[in-house]
């Protein structure tokens, strides 16, 4: 994402400072739009012909800004024609966003073998119009009426299911909404989210019609693009001979304001240029391959791989793509070996075939284990797998995100000197926008580059030598913030990160967020306030306050919960029993409770739908809530607090539960929104995760700091097109914000903000001034007095204008709680969790 100029930042006042803001001039821009995505780093392979770990999904999240046209103006939030969601209304104008990539405006064939793939989806033996591995990927998936989560017969009918790659196909070079709301890689428009989100719903073990909140409220989105990360141009030569350096990971994604009607361009007030706006959308390769396409992982005792290397090597195809198709074949057959499976039964090595030569339907893993990344919340059963027939007391099968982690972090630990994993980026893709795959952290040998070093010393990631955890440089580029940080955070900043403290450091790894403390901890806040931290939580307890919590030792927590190290045994794996990386995948953890339900006798209440598919019945989403309180259904004998492993075969994965929280480490207000909107996948009374958190009269938490893996300022020789954020560019303006505070007690206070606002000394304390030598004013159109505030606390002054509530003085630095009432048409509060109009950092989400 990248930008140059913010809009909302109402003011900026330091403790004990009077403030008055000259008269206001015009903002710089008539319109900002901002751009993110759901995740730091998507990564997927591009080849579905034998098998695939995940579909390509990429997203484009935006929201358009109208800036403020006078003193007491505020900016607003824009959103669609009720009647047409790819319709902006901004009083009598009607416009909408087209959106693409630079120099990437297609998919499917040289780039993409997805939709040309033939699957049998329907199960009768014979491939009809839409059968493909494209369609085949989503069929868990359905909607009864919209993508609102309507559902007017109140059913779970299995007929009156539309199933995505169904009755809703996925046209080629689409998102997966399908038809249903196009999202085309080229000539698409954005959709509005609206006030309920992009929702779909899919099936748990125990439950229909779970939903599935794919975007948060008030957001314009092009929903999973099948993005990859080859240029247009670098595929014009022979597919076959692409070649690892043609990866740029860091697409370029852009969105225009055109009229409505016309599809002209609308032209800024200010420049007379079309008002357009770049952003980044990240995608990248796995590393498979250098591991599966030699004998590291395959020895003596797999060879096939070898004869598809051979075969694709004699028509011509690079190292590379040939490596990626003998990779697929040495994992299905090292599968076929330690499970039971018979994928390359009918493999044939000499056959001529260009597209498939398994004998069979290419392998899509969540077929068979349950992905919740993807919405598959429910495993076949072992014995099903294996025969194809359910049979009673069958054991799922362990999920996707489970069985990959654990089975590759036990038999290759690949540790640095420091004893910190290297198989995150081993097998995670860590390629670089310039193609250089100079100290690359796996070798093509499958061997950790930094062994006798360490991890952090990559100059390439989705996260590390990326991410503004992991960036040394993070205090020059662009933050220069004190961290506020709790316990467990100034414990990982002085003992792992060591950024700032005059000792070289190197920033955080991948393990000291990616562990069992963040599920801990989850489990035991029930918070009221998430801005202001407000309820039951440890997070603001010390370590030995959190260690007996969780029943530990404090030299247990810090050894194996928040800086775990790979513990080798005598062939060098990882030690399940001992491994504190092991434990965040392990089946023995604790999994945090995912709702309250019903009861009868010791067993849940279960009810069976007219498929006969098992329903329990959710008295309460917040886990916390006291049984004793709950109002009972009839049949009911009480009510109980179940986990996420009984509600899903995919457990807590890539869910709020099981994944890490600024609030981990960090202290109020700079900590996610608090959940409920996008249950289950966030809860109430517990943190949301960051994408699906706003702050700042709905402005997302993204807009402003990125995504997680990508958190601003990145790096500039890794991330160049973010990082391109700092700069200016006519006509085409980046959106990045960058935020900057100093503490109170440093001699120098002064801000950046967005465009980059500076205020220096007390000489200019009445007027911020941004680089390009404009005042505050020009970029927000706050021009009012500012009354003097209380040394730590709130404010209930109101700035001259009713929509703003209440400021947050932290540290000296005002961090604004907006509270604005008329946005988006809708009255918003701080109970309003659907709009995410209110409040600052921590409001709902």
């Amino acid at each position: 994402m990248n930008v140059r100029v913010p809009s909302l930042v109402l003011g900026l006042i330091i403790s004990g400072w009077g403030f008055t803001a000259p008269n206001a001039t015009k903002p710089k821009n008539d319109y900002n739009i901002t751009i993110s995505y759901e995740l730091g780093m998507h990564c997927t392979g591009f080849d579905f012909s034998y098998c695939c770990v995940l579909p390509p999904y990429n997203s484009i999240q935006s929201q358009v800004i109208k800036t403020a046209k006078g003193p007491y103006d505020l900016p607003q939030l824009l959103g669609s024609d009720p009647e047409d969601p790819t319709v902006l209304v901004d009083g009598d104008k009607r416009m909408k966003l087209e959106y693409g990539h630079v120099d990437n405006t297609y998919s499917e064939g040289a780039k993409l073998d997805y939709w040309t793939v033939p699957y049998d989806v329907n199960g009768d033996g014979k491939y009809g119009p839409d059968e493909n591995v494209g369609n085949a990927y989503w069929t868990h998936l359905y909607v009864y009426q919209d993508l609102k989560g309507s559902n007017p017969k109140r059913t779970s009918k299995d007929k009156e299911k539309q199933r995505v790659g169904i009755e809703i196909p996925v046209p080629l070079d689409n998102g997966p909404a399908g038809a249903a709301v196009p999202s085309p890689m080229k000539g698409g428009h954005l959709h509005y989210s609206g006030k309920e989100g992009t929702i779909v719903f899919t099936k748990s073990p125990v439950l229909d019609n779970v939903p599935i909140v794919l975007t948060n409220p008030g957001i314009w989105e092009a929903l999973g693009l099948p993005l990859t990360p080859f240029s247009d141009s670098t595929v014009t030569k022979n597919p076959l001979s692409i070649v690892e350096s043609d990866i740029h990971p860091y697409q370029e994604a852009w969105v225009r304001l055109v009229d409505a009607e016309t599809g002209k361009p609308i032209l800024d007030s200010h420049s007379g240029e079309p008002v357009e706006f770049i952003g980044t959308n990240p995608i990248d390769v796995p590393n498979c391959s250098n591991c599966h396409a030699n004998d590291n992982a395959n020895g003596d005792k797999y060879p096939l791989y070898k004869r598809e290397f051979a075969f694709w090597k004699g028509l011509g195809a690079s190292d590379y793509i040939a490596g990626l198709k003998a990779t697929s074949i040495s994992i299905l057959q090292i599968h076929d070996a330690k499970h039971g499976t018979d994928f390359i039964a009918q493999y044939d090595p000499d056959s001529r075939a260009l597209n498939n030569r398994l004998g069979r339907d290419p392998v899509l893993c969540q077929k068979c284990h349950a992905d919740n990344v993807i919405g598959v919340l429910e495993s076949k059963g072992i014995a099903e797998a294996l025969t194809g027939n359910k049979v009673s007391g069958d054991i799922p099968l362990p999920p996707l995100s489970e069985a990959l982690h654990y089975a590759h972090q036990t038999n290759r630990p690949m540790p640095d000197s420091q004893g910190r994993t290297g198989t995150c980026a081993g097998c995670h893709p860590a390629h670089r926008q310039d193609g250089s795959l100079d100290s690359y952290p796996i070798t093509p040998e499958g061997k950790n580059r930094y062994a006798d070093a360490d991890n952090r010393d990559t100059k390439g990631g989705c996260f590390a030598s990326r991410d503004v955890h992991s960036n040394p440089g993070k205090d020059k580029d662009g933050v220069e913030t004190p961290e506020h940080l709790n316990a467990v955070g100034q414990w990982l900043q002085a003992n792992v990160s060591k950024i700032g403290n005059g000792e070289g450091g190197k920033g955080l790894w991948c393990t000291n967020c990616h562990n069992q403390l963040s599920r801990e901890l989850y489990q035991r806040d029930r918070i009221t306030h998430a801005f202001r931290q407000e309820g039951e939580t440890l997070r603001d307890k010390s370590l030995l306050e959190i260690a007996k919590a969780i029943g530990v030792s404090e030299q247990a927590l810090i050894e194996n919960y928040l800086d775990p190290k790979v513990v080798p045994d005598k062939n060098g794996r990882d030690s399940p029993a001992k491994s504190g990386i092991l434990l965040t995948w392990s089946k023995e953890r604790m999994v945090p409770d995912i709702a309250v339900i019903a009861m009868q006798g010791a067993h849940p209440l279960i009810h069976k739908d007219e498929d006969g598919d098992v329903n329990v019945t959710i008295l309460s989403a917040d886990p916390k809530a006291d049984p004793e309180s709950l109002q009972l259904i009839e049949e009911a004998s009480g009510a109980a607090a179940v986990s996420y492993e009984a509600a899903s075969h995919g457990r807590d994965y890539w869910l709020s539960p099981g994944e890490p929280h600024c609030a981990d480490c960090h202290a109020p207000p700079f900590v996610e929104g608090q959940g409920g909107v996008a249950f289950p996948i966030n809860q109430p009374g517990k943190y949301s995760l960051m994408r699906y958190s706003k702050g700042h009269a709905g402005l997302t938490c993204q807009a402003c700091h990125q995504s997680i893996h990508g958190l601003f300022p990145v790096t500039p020789r890794v991330d160049t097109n973010l990082q391109a954020g700092t700069a200016v560019q006519p006509g085409r303006q980046p959106w990045t914000a960058q935020v900057r505070f100093l503490s109170r007690d440093q001699r120098q206070r002064r801000a950046q903000i967005g465009g980059g606002l500076d205020l220096e000394g007390q000489e200019n304390r009445g007027r911020l001034r941004c680089r390009s030598g404009l005042d505050a004013r020009q970029c927000t159109g706050f021009g009012r007095q500012a009354p003097p505030l209380d040394e730590c606390g709130f404010s209930d002054r109101t700035f001259g204008n009713p929509s703003v509530s209440r400021v947050l003085i932290w540290n000296g630095v005002i961090h604004h709680e907006i509270q604005v009432y008329e946005l988006l048409g809708a009255v918003a509060g701080h109970s309003d969790a659907r709009t995410g109009s209110s409040l600052g950092h921590g409001g709902r989400s």
